[in-house]
């Protein structure tokens, strides 16, 4: 009965101690705060396998917030520069997308090479791709020296008058040339001389208006003369190499621009200069405006001297007078190593025949000139089968027998405004006509 008594006592001190360690536990969990075992009482085993799933759903929702921010860093890197709140280990720009090129507003919308169009839409060379240099700068004084000449812009200029008993002279002389040849075509050109060039208003007003002095010329003309007035050429070519800087001739550039008047006049199509080679004889041409000048500074004035190379094959005979008496001849009339004008021709030669094979040998065409005709006449054998040359002032045979025996069909009375101020080389047009 005792071990009984004994076992139960036991066994209620038992229950006793472990009652009081289950309080002392439920004692500890009330000491966590009110909100984390609110927490936690409120994630039972069940909700917790809901909330796995849940956050499943919010890794999704997540990953696209995390996309949506890619995305938006993606943007930022292409529109801003490198200097923006991009994250470094995200974008890298210095490496990745966002290279600095590109991240640099004042680099990547550079005015100088998007929207100028002078650069970007207008040719360099001009639209005359055959004009090989530019040396005309019209500006600076004006000085006039005792011998008539101008220097301007390190360039010596001649100047022509109008005079009107002389002008008409001439019209009388291309008017007679008509009537002499009625079968024949006769073209008259009296180029301009170098100051037609000169646009500055401030010059031009202490000189002869050379374009008013051609017009005034064509204004006497009259019958059936071809008469090429040159001045609207000119002045639309106007601050081109169409001169000599020390020399009181024309470049082959002006001759080509008055062959090309020629032959539209006369049915022709012109030959494009860009067909030509357009060979350089020297850089460092010193003519002969000097000898009438009568100033040293002239002689500091270099020219370039340019020829535009023959495309034909042709032969070319000198002779001393009416095509009788030989005086050389020549595989072309224009000689590269003559580093003057007279590279032309040769000079000025009394008569002298250009025949070219690959052309028609009936066509024939006559050229009294002189000097400056000589850069001009090369380009007639684009045209002509035999080309005929004439200096008046060195011959004076009687052409009216060799016009009707070569069959010539064009003639071309060739001088210039200044050279039709006075009646002196007039009268070497009458008297190759027996007048």
């Amino acid at each position: 009965m005792k071990k009984i008594l004994l076992f139960c006592l036991i066994t209620l001190l038992s229950f006793g101690v472990l009652y009081g360690c289950v309080e002392d536990a439920e004692e500890s969990v009330t000491d966590v705060s009110p909100t984390e075992s609110e927490g936690a009482e409120s994630v039972p085993v069940a909700e917790s396998d809901e909330t796995v799933e849940e956050s499943d759903t919010d890794d999704e929702s997540g990953f696209t917030e995390v996309s949506e921010e890619i995305s938006q860093e993606a943007s930022e890197e292409v529109s801003l520069p490198a200097e923006s709140s991009v994250p470094a280990e995200a974008s890298k720009p210095e490496e990745s997308s966002v290279p600095e090129e590109s991240s640099k507003p004042e680099e990547s919308s550079v005015p100088e090479e998007s929207s100028v169009p002078e650069e970007s839409s207008v040719p360099d060379e001009t639209s005359e791709p055959e004009v090989s240099e530019e040396v005309y700068t019209d500006a600076g004084d004006a000085e006039f020296i005792p011998s008539g000449y101008l220097l301007y812009n390190g360039a010596a200029y001649s100047q022509a008058y109008f005079n009107r008993q002389a002008s008409q002279a001439y019209a009388d002389a291309y008017v007679k040339y008509t009537e002499t040849f009625p079968g024949v075509r006769i073209t008259a050109i009296n180029p301009p001389i170098s100051s037609i060039n000169i646009k500055n208003p401030y010059v031009q007003a202490m000189i002869n208006d050379q374009g008013k002095v051609l017009d005034d010329i064509a204004s006497v003309m009259y019958g059936d003369v071809n008469y090429i007035n040159l001045r609207s050429t000119f002045e639309k070519h106007r601050g081109e190499y169409l001169f000599f800087k020390s020399d009181f001739h024309w470049t082959q550039l002006a001759a080509y621009y008055a062959y090309c008047e020629y032959a539209k006049s006369v049915g022709l199509t012109p030959t494009p200069l860009y067909a030509f080679e357009d060979r350089v004889l020297t850089t460092t041409f010193i003519g002969l405006t000097n000898h009438y000048a009568n100033d040293e500074r002239v002689n500091t004035f270099y020219d370039t001297l340019h020829a535009y190379m023959p495309r034909k094959e042709h032969t070319y005979t000198v002779y001393y007078d009416g095509g009788i008496t030989l005086k050389g001849q020549y595989d072309t009339c224009v000689h590269t190593y003559i580093e003057t004008y007279s590279c032309f021709l040769i000079g000025d030669q009394p008569y002298s025949v250009i025949e070219v094979p690959e052309n028609d040998p009936e066509k024939v065409v006559m050229v009294i000139k002189e000097s400056s005709g000589n850069a001009f006449v090369p380009f007639l054998m684009e045209h002509y089968g035999k080309i005929i040359v004439i200096d008046p002032r060195h011959t004076a045979p009687d052409i009216r027998p060799i016009v009707e025996s070569e069959g010539v069909d064009d003639i071309i009375l060739f001088a210039t405004a200044s050279t039709v101020g006075n009646t002196t080389y007039c009268n070497y047009y009458l008297r190759l006509i027996g007048q």
